[in-house]
């Protein structure tokens, strides 16, 4: 029970009485010489109606001077409605017992309450002492029977925290003494983020401090930390935070759990590094100081630079042994700060570099294949990532320097033995048939390469999703205009003797297959053409449309590796609409793939007099005229050739990015299947959310204690998170999360996650209302 429920209890039981014997109490006088109870009595007035307070008038909290006070307790006045039968209890705020005695020194004003201790009863101690906070959590019989250090901080932390603690049922929980530290720290639970933020903002932060809080933190940060909260002495104070022993390396957790919401601790760091760092058992974290993870990745730039000079076995071996110097400082905040990107590209040069260099089986296109969709898109992805993880010009122009030294020989080896391969058997693409498409709910996402599908699908995996991920050709050239219409459900509509027009079909009707004639067509074909997932729809077969990765690789060349997050998110969040609006089942398709080489593709020289129609890796060559060049039969029309640059080749110079050619990266596309297995597996849902200040209680029904809760600005975004509590957990269906200042007023929403960290329910809130 809390100290609230042990006040209304003994409350009543003062007035209670054996009526054979003696007169009903009129009143019960709750004599308080400190004042100590005088901030809760509001609360409990809530509960005891009948509760009345001596003092100044003012009757909207029931308080008034004596006379008033009897006039109350006769119930001649208005406002006096309690239960009839209820004795009326009168707080006596800096009135001790003995004065109620002194009849010769009471003041006139008082005088009208004296006659109420022998009319009425007085609400004290066993003993007969006046009820303090400390005797009324000492006390086994009417209080908590809990023991409690009697130094004057304790009493005086008893007061101060007496509004925030007075209702808590589980504050004392498992506490055997009670002592001016703990409750100090009930008081202000979150004296942590309190000192980073004190650190950083100074006087600021504590002017605008409640005066008690104030207090206590000046106490907490004495008595806990080591320091007088004077920022005139904070370099001696961040040294402490950097050094992260004792008490402050549960402060250095907070501020590694969430740097960037600290930012001024970085210079604060940079200012108090000591010059030396000791040594041995003795010797401070070298993690803690900014200076030292830059020194480090100058040291690793430099050897980065060296491996980009060398074959790519032997810079295999090099990018080993910086991967075993540097791999800890990925542990460390500058890295999450982003502040050690060639720490971060290291770990996926390794990969590239390891996977780059293995022979592959190439006998065969079948071979070849399953090479790659089991083990050679590791190597793409390793590139594509260590080329993201970089930021400034300088260390994006090493990292293409790598990237040329190791992947740029297996790309070429891969591509040509593909292409040597499909001169000897174009069957992979002459030999396509269309399907009616059996799906209801067709989800076209623009360029997505096989790697980056097989990314995406083991992110579905570890959300419990049921997925299946098959390899398939693309239509030739593998551009937009061709391919697009052969993975849609009106492939079988499209003319096989089309004119060539910019590599664009008509259909069989004589269209030109342009926007408005392809959406025409999949109406015929019953299929809802979907601009949004707004317009999604069970009742309907869809066919749904988004990305941006071909435009942006065309725009932004290489820079297209730092867009991939972009559509990861865009595709998930058709999934949730679509799966939350009742759709079971759903099919991704692409148009085709493409190359990417950071540094630039190589240039073949093809005279754009020599052909119809030339874009970068394909063109359409004039009657007559003779090049040495792979010419394959066009998709729609075979009696239409094709030519093609060779290897990794580009038509133009200074190319990065380019699709439209013969390679596995360009023609070798996914489908998806994805199905929401775990539609009816849990009816977990959020019941009830509520904010005390910054303080969120969530309470849900049907979770298991495995499940966790968030609050996000972005839902499927858990980086969002602006919640400062590490225990994001639930127990009976309980919960509760303290987000940061900074969040207030904010509009997020509250998500419901299971043990796999799968969203299962989520509600719109404002912070703190």
């Amino acid at each position: 029970m809390s100290i609230f429920d042990k006040v209304i209890k003994a409350l009543k039981q003062a007035g209670q009485h054996n009526s054979s014997i003696m007169v009903k109490p009129e009143v019960i006088l709750w004599p308080d010489p400190e004042s100590q109870w005088a901030e809760v009595i509001s609360d409990l007035q809530v509960v005891l109606p009948h509760l009345l307070v001596y003092g100044k008038y003012d009757p909207a909290k029931k308080q008034g001077p004596a006379i008033w006070l009897k006039c109350m307790v006769a119930r001649t006045l208005p406002e006096a409605i309690w239960e009839e039968g209820a004795i009326p209890v009168i707080y006596l705020p800096g009135v001790a017992k003995t004065d109620l005695r002194n009849v010769e020194k009471a003041g006139l004003e008082f005088q009208p309450l004296l006659e109420y201790q022998y009319t009425g009863t007085i609400f004290t101690q066993e003993n007969g002492k006046e009820w303090t906070i400390l005797a009324f959590v000492e006390n086994s019989v009417n209080g908590l029977g809990l023991q409690v250090a009697k130094d004057g901080a304790t009493k005086y932390a008893l007061k101060q925290a007496l509004p925030t603690i007075f209702q808590d049922s589980e504050v004392f929980t498992g506490k055997s003494v009670i002592d001016s530290e703990y409750i100090n720290s009930q008081l202000l639970p979150d004296i942590i983020p309190s000192v980073l933020k004190w650190m950083c903002k100074g006087d600021a932060f504590l002017q605008n401090m409640e005066e008690g809080k104030r207090t206590v933190f000046t106490s907490l940060c004495k008595t806990q930390y080591d320091f007088e909260p004077d920022h005139k002495n904070i370099k001696a104070i961040a040294e402490k935070l950097g050094s992260q022993r004792n008490s402050w390396k549960q402060v250095w957790q907070m501020y590694a759990n969430a740097p960037g919401k600290y930012p001024e601790i970085e210079d604060l760091l940079r200012l108090a590094k000591p010059v030396d760092l000791g040594s041995g058992m003795f010797a401070l974290p070298s993690e803690s100081w900014p200076q030292i993870n830059e020194q480090q990745e100058d040291e690793l730039y430099k050897g980065l630079e060296k491996a980009s000079k060398l074959h790519p076995k032997e810079a295999l071996g090099v990018l080993n042994t910086l991967e075993q110097s540097h791999k800890e400082r990925r542990n460390w905040i500058w890295f999450e700060l982003g502040q050690s990107p060639l720490a971060d590209a290291l770990q996926y040069l390794a990969k590239m570099a390891e996977k780059a260099i293995e022979t592959f089986p190439s006998t065969s296109i079948e071979e070849l294949k399953n090479y790659y969709t089991t083990n050679g898109f590791q190597v793409d992805q390793a590139m594509r990532k260590s080329l993201a993880a970089v930021k400034s010009e300088k260390d994006k122009a090493l990292i293409k320097s790598l990237i040329q030294c190791i992947y740029k020989p297996w790309l070429e080896s891969i591509t040509n033995k593909f292409q040597k391969l499909i001169e000897k058997d174009t069957s992979p693409f002459t030999g396509q048939v269309t399907n009616t498409e059996t799906e209801e709910f067709v989800l076209f996402v623009d360029a997505l390469r096989f790697e980056l599908a097989e990314e995406f699908c083991n992110r579905m995996l570890n959300k419990k999703y049921k997925v299946s991920l098959n390899a398939n050709w693309s239509a030739i050239p593998s551009l937009t205009p061709t391919a697009k219409p052969n993975a849609s459900p009106i492939a079988n509509l499209v003319s096989t003797t089309s004119d060539i027009k910019e590599f664009r079909p008509q259909l069989q009707s004589g269209k030109d297959l342009q926007t408005e004639a392809f959406r025409d067509a999949l109406a015929e074909s019953g299929f809802k053409f979907i601009s949004s997932s707004s317009g999604i729809s069970p009742a309907n077969k869809c066919w749904h449309e988004i990305g941006e990765i071909d435009t942006k690789g065309h725009e932004e060349q290489s820079g297209l590796v730092k867009r991939v997050e972009e559509l990861f998110e865009q595709v998930q969040e058709v999934l949730d609409v679509a799966f939350e609006k009742g759709i079971k089942r759903i099919k991704i398709v692409t148009d085709h793939g493409w190359l990417l080489l950071p540094g630039g593709l190589p240039k073949t020289q093809l005279n754009e007099g020599l052909t119809e129609t030339r874009w970068g890796r394909c063109a359409l060559i004039k009657e007559g005229a003779k090049i040495d060049l792979l010419h394959l039969p066009w998709r729609w029309n075979p009696s239409i050739f094709i030519a093609y640059a060779p290897g990794i080749s580009f038509f133009k110079a200074n190319q990065e990015y380019a699709h439209g050619g013969i390679s596995l990266h360009e023609c070798l596309v996914p489908t998806i299947i994805i199905e929401n297995s775990n539609v009816s597996a849990s009816v977990a849902k959020i019941t009830e959310i509520k904010w005390v200040n910054l303080k969120c209680a969530i309470n849900t029904e049907g979770a298991n204690d495995g499940f966790t809760i968030d609050i996000r600005t972005k839902y499927n975004d858990s980086a969002s998170t602006i919640v400062e509590s590490r225990n994001k957990s639930l127990k009976d269906n309980k919960g509760s999360l303290m987000v940061s200042d900074e969040a207030e007023s904010q509009a997020a929403t509250i998500v419901l996650l299971d043990e796999t960290g799968r969203i299962i329910d989520k509600k719109s809130t404002t912070v703190g209302e």
